[in-house]
């Protein structure tokens, strides 16, 4: 039996491991989402963040894609099939869930949000190795290497 810490590291692990298949650009629009999340959390409560995520994701996607072909939309699912909100991540629905939802169960969602996304976070910067500014974290070690040469 494993706890839920070590569930939602191997999802998370699983989850970034498939955004290494991607191309470049998307691997960093991903990690900047990652990154974000828990400061937009903190900054503006999970509803309105997750709301923002949806909508930013629904606005990249208006050439015809699929949410889930952006990085934010992408990464809003992730969190949420993690946190099981949903068997099937219904962004929308989730978001009136969250709106109906009492305070004691909102804070628990906040919570667990917090908790899940400290473990996207750590894998964004050891399998992605791309840091908060969207960097190559091996980039910024290379330019350390090379600048007393």
């Amino acid at each position: 039996m494993q706890t839920r810490q070590q569930q939602d590291a191997l999802q998370a692990l699983e989850d970034v491991q498939n955004v290494l298949e991607q191309e470049e650009e998307f691997k960093k629009s991903y990690a900047t989402a990652v990154h974000r999340f828990p400061f937009l959390i903190r900054q503006n409560g999970l509803q309105q963040t997750l709301a923002f995520y949806a909508g930013k994701a629904h606005a990249k996607a208006e050439t015809g894609q699929n949410t889930r072909d952006t990085a934010e939309g992408l990464f809003l699912d992730h969190i949420l099939a993690t946190l099981n909100l949903n068997s099937e991540p219904d962004q929308v629905n989730i978001l009136k869930d969250l709106a109906r939802a009492d305070l004691q169960s909102y804070m628990r969602h906040t919570r667990r949000c917090l908790e899940v996304a400290l473990w996207y976070r750590r894998f964004v910067e050891s399998v992605l190795k791309i840091d908060a500014t969207g960097t190559s974290i091996e980039e910024t070690t290379d330019r350390g290497n090379h600048d007393g040469d």
